[in-house]
Formats: C-alpha cells, sequence, structure tokens
C-alpha cells in the first residue's frame, strides 16, 4: 500500500513538473511586449501610406445616419489630416494617438473640425459655427439635443495589413475598415467622391424592385440621406456613396436578393432618373424623385 502511495506522488510531482513546461512554453513572451508590438505596428502601418486612408464611417449603433467616406492622412505619430466627401471644407489637422487597451486602441483626441462632427451632440451641431460647407446646413442641426449623430473618437484595431485597417468602435461597436489610397487616384480621389456625393445625394422616394414586385423604401433621416427603410422594416439599409454608386455597411436583403453594393446605371428607358442595381441585376433601386 505504501508502495503504491509512493508511485502515486512521484506520477503526481512528475504531471506537475510537466504541466510547468507547458505553461512555460505558451507564456513565453511578455503579453505586455506582444502588445507594445502590436501598437508600434498601427502606428507604422497608418503612416506607411503617404497618400492616406480611405475611411468608411458609420457613426450610431443604429446606422440611421448612413455612412461617410473620409480621408486621413497620418503624418507622424501625432498628427492626422481629415477630408470628407460631405464638405468642401480644406483638409483640418488635428492629433491622434495609439494606445493599448483590450488592444491597440486608436484615438483622435484633439477636436478634428470634419471628423468630430459626428460626435457634436445637436446642441452645438445646428450652430453655423460647427457646420461644415455643404452638409446639415439646417438651423435645426441632425439628432437628439445631447447625442446628435452619435459618433465617437475611440477605435479597437482588430486587424492590421497593408491593404486595410479593420476597427471597432468602442461605443457603437460599428466594424469600420480604412483602406490606403493609391498613388494614381491621390489627386481626384475626394473631387470624385464629392461629386458622387451631389449627383446622388439630390435622389429621393426610392423603391427596390425584385422581379415583378417593388418596395418603397424612405429615408431612416432625412437631413442626411445616407439609409434606407424599407415599409415594415425598423432597420434602417446604411450606405456611403461612391464614385460608382452605393456601398452599403454590411450585406443587406431584399426580397431574398442579397447585395453589398448598387452601381448607378443612367437614365434609360422608363427609368428616367437611372438606378442602382447589383453586379447580377438581379434588384434594382430606383430613384422615383
Amino acid at each position: 500500500m505504501k508502495f503504491n502511495l509512493f508511485i502515486l506522488a512521484i506520477s503526481i510531482l512528475s504531471l506537475s513538473v510537466s504541466c510547468e513546461k507547458k505553461m512555460d512554453k505558451i507564456f513565453d513572451e511578455n503579453p505586455t511586449d506582444r502588445l507594445n508590438a502590436t501598437v508600434s505596428n498601427v502606428y507604422s502601418t497608418l503612416q506607411s501610406n503617404k497618400d492616406g486612408w480611405v475611411f468608411k464611417y458609420f457613426p450610431s449603433s443604429a446606422l440611421e445616419f448612413g455612412g461617410y467616406t473620409l480621408f486621413a492622412k497620418f503624418t507622424n505619430n501625432v498628427d492626422v489630416s481629415f477630408e470628407g466627401d460631405m464638405t468642401t471644407l480644406a483638409a483640418q489637422t488635428s492629433t491622434y494617438t495609439v494606445v493599448s487597451g483590450a488592444g491597440p486602441i486608436l484615438t483622435f483626441d484633439t477636436y478634428n473640425k470634419i471628423f468630430h462632427f459626428f460626435a457634436l451632440p445637436q446642441y452645438f451641431n445646428k450652430l453655423s459655427t460647427y457646420q461644415l460647407p455643404g452638409f446639415i446646413t439646417s438651423s435645426s442641426g441632425v439628432g437628439a439635443v445631447n447625442e446628435g449623430m452619435k459618433g465617437e473618437n475611440d477605435f479597437l484595431v482588430t486587424k492590421v495589413t497593408a491593404d486595410s485597417i479593420v476597427m471597432e468602435g468602442r461605443k457603437s461597436y460599428n466594424k469600420l475598415v480604412m483602406v490606403p489610397i493609391k498613388s494614381a487616384d491621390a489627386a481626384t480621389i475626394v473631387a470624385a467622391y464629392r461629386a458622387a456625393v451631389t449627383k446622388f445625394n439630390a435622389f429621393s422616394n426610392y423603391k427596390f424592385e425584385v422581379g415583378t414586385e417593388s418596395f418603397p423604401a424612405t429615408f431612416a433621416n432625412t437631413t442626411t440621406k445616407r439609409a434606407l427603410l424599407i415599409a415594415g422594416n425598423t432597420k434602417p439599409y446604411a450606405y456611403r456613396y461612391t464614385p460608382t454608386g452605393l456601398e452599403f455597411y454590411t450585406e443587406y436583403d431584399v426580397n431574398g436578393v442579397k447585395f453589398r453594393e448598387l452601381k448607378y446605371v443612367e437614365p434609360t428607358g422608363a427609368y428616367t432618373k437611372g438606378y442602382f442595381t447589383n453586379d447580377a441585376g438581379t434588384i434594382k433601386l430606383v430613384p422615383q424623385s
């Protein structure tokens, strides 16, 4: 009996030593060092593209205000400049930082007239002092008095490659993406997006056509006109304007037809204002006025 107990004790001790060795291998690298390296990688990637980034931005977790294309340049570890598709205002420079938290957190930590407009309460965004040329010039502003468009300043960086930076809004939890601007497009890209906004934002009173059926669609917010509501559906279909049409926040479905992007077709036949359609031509979004 004593011998058996002795063997059992030796076995337990051996197992414990083995587990400790395995744990040592798993946690060989210091977690703080790993996180610091990730933060450093975010900084270097942001600055690596001198022509800047297309920031596909969707404020508000409910997406009722739709999406916007911002153009960001990170010139060093401190300074960032923004332009926007929704305004003709010249580039505005402010500061940013990347800090460690649950992962790298990109924070725009000083006021930028373009970027932070989305975070202003309606109490402020209705004032001419804060408004942007060409964007929400109504004295009634947009959104709730204390929330406005529900924008945010802090973003958890979840993926970093040379081709894209994927983030999550720390308040909205919206998935947001930045993609690098190509050198060949750098001189014309801002003007191309602004021209698309001017052209497409003029449309209203849409309807979706799928086969022989049609589904009226109204704006979730009539001031911004970048998210659609289908009758009987409380979830907005949020989108950004692009030079080719509309790019939606995620893949949506209308009567069984899924889509993420709809390209604009110039006026033809009965479609006197043109229409937006997918590559397969199985769905049309038709402006009514």
